[in-house]
């Protein structure tokens, strides 16, 4: 079964908080961003069908709810 990245209706249909876009930046890790953002990796490849967490790319834009 394939997994798909939460689309925004869906994002914003996660109970509590708020829904922002984070751009990531040379040096950035998913570990550094979630921390940064107050969420869980987990939770954080989730929302945006990571499914290496080791890989990233400078200007990814990842969606995060908090």
């Amino acid at each position: 079964m394939e997994k798909t990245a939460l689309n925004d209706e869906q994002l914003d249909n996660i109970s509590g908080g708020s829904r922002i876009t984070y751009t990531v930046k040379p040096g950035d890790t998913l570990e550094s961003i979630a921390k940064t953002m107050g969420v869980s990796v987990n939770k954080l490849a989730e929302w945006n069908n990571i499914s290496d967490q080791n890989f990233l790319m400078v200007g990814q834009a990842l969606k995060v709810k908090f």
